[in-house]
């Protein structure tokens, strides 16, 4: 399989390295604004083509099998439908687009032009999600009857992305309710595997405002007298464990300095433009009567996910990045599931639970006639991505039940 990216920030060059590391998939052309990043990608493969703009690059035709678009939130529905008018299968991140309607329009093309759309719904690949979709299809848990969910965001990953970075102001991102969690409507959606049919929420920007800046806060940190606030950029980024949130590590104070000013990540953190929330509530019923709740919060001292499963007959939880399961049978058996027996230890360490590696890996496999059945359909997509936009405008409400 011949494979392009659109897009190659963190996400795509994380997805490209997959690929190379498999071995058998071939990147053919790589577009992003960064010279850096195309200088990056040419050192994964050197005779690769390269376009500074999506105009030359969609304008060279289709060069391969399948476009991985993995730009910014609003960026999405424009490049996919072009994407699939020329004849590319897609690896899209999430979100899909930032509307409903974009959404559907991308599913209606692709289904006419009879086109697969990969979404990035990662978490369905990690070994934790898989082995509870695993455990519920054998029947000896019953019906789910309710399912609680938390996404722990986590302090300085909240100020990174949804207060200082690229998803920090509606006007140029999704909903943070889509853009961070619909991995986890998503889930809720496949477990729970019948059409959700009301939607409430709750949530607010509460902390990250001007009423919690310290006294001597201004713009920029650099300016600031308040040099013990953690959210201090240069206490946040020169920590040898979040430099690499920057995309490539600093090697002195001064030029950390001049890319924070110049990237907007040196902004107070209370003094931004940022308006997305940092905690929110989503409450769901399903056809028949199944129940589950979400909870994404930025307030936890680090970033994981932890799930508990309700059924008839007995239930299932654990905390993803514990790489561990605790499965009950009421009253009969307890069995403890350590899924580092089940999958690689090391990709289980990185993103999403090793979620991103086995999701490359599936798609790579799929292209050589290998079938998975858990993989997501756009059809699938939509259903999570329209639940996300409900809880939003529920939110918006004031926690409205809306139908769907």
């Amino acid at each position: 399989m011949k494979y392009v990216v659109l897009g190659y920030g963190l996400r795509g060059a994380i997805y490209s390295g997959f690929f190379q590391s498999l071995g058998y998939d071939e990147l053919v052309a790589v577009c992003d604004c960064s010279e850096d990043r195309l200088n990056k990608a040419k050192g994964l493969k050197a005779d690769i083509k390269t376009f500074k703009t999506e105009e030359e690059f969609f304008a060279a035709g289709k060069l391969a099998d399948v476009c991985v678009i993995s730009t910014t939130d609003r960026e999405h529905g424009r490049q996919a439908l072009k994407a699939l008018d020329l004849g590319y299968d897609l690896i899209l991140e999430k979100p899909i687009a930032c509307t409903v309607e974009e959404v559907k329009a991308i599913q209606e093309k692709a289904l006419k032009l009879n086109r697969k759309i990969f979404v990035c719904h990662v978490l369905r690949y990690s070994p934790f999600f898989l082995k509870i979709k695993r455990e519920l299809e054998t029947g000896k848990y019953g019906k789910v009857i309710t399912i609680n969910q938390t996404e722990n965001v986590c302090w300085w990953h909240q100020a990174h992305s949804y207060v200082r970075g690229n998803w920090h102001n509606l006007a140029k991102a999704s909903p943070m309710i889509i853009a961070k969690c619909c991995h986890d409507l998503d889930i809720l959606n496949w477990l729970i595997d019948e059409p959700c049919e009301s939607v409430s929420s709750m949530g607010s920007l509460m902390y990250f405002n001007e009423k919690h800046a310290p006294e001597g806060a201004t713009k920029t940190c650099y300016d600031c007298t308040a040099k013990d606030c953690i959210y201090h950029c240069e206490n946040v980024y020169w920590n040898t464990q979040n430099r690499w949130f920057l995309g490539k590590q600093y090697e002195s104070k001064e030029a950390l300095r001049e890319a924070l000013l110049k990237s907007g990540y040196a902004n107070c953190v209370f003094l931004n433009d940022n308006d997305v929330v940092d905690h929110q509530v989503v409450n769901l019923q399903y056809s028949s009567g199944t129940t589950a709740h979400l909870t994404m919060t930025a307030f936890s001292n680090a970033i994981y996910r932890d799930v508990h499963v309700h059924c008839e007959k007995g239930d299932l939880y654990g905390r993803m990045e514990e790489h561990k399961l605790y499965c009950n049978i009421f009253g009969k058996s307890r069995e403890v599931i350590d899924l580092t027996k089940i999958g690689d230890e090391e990709q289980m360490k990185g993103a999403h639970g090793g979620g991103d590696y086995y999701f490359i890996k599936t798609i790579s496999e799929f292209y050589r006639g290998i079938p998975f059945s858990g993989m997501s359909s756009i059809e699938q997509s939509l259903s999570s991505h329209i639940v996300g936009f409900a809880a939003e405008e529920s939110r918006l409400k004031g926690g409205e039940l809306i139908k769907l």
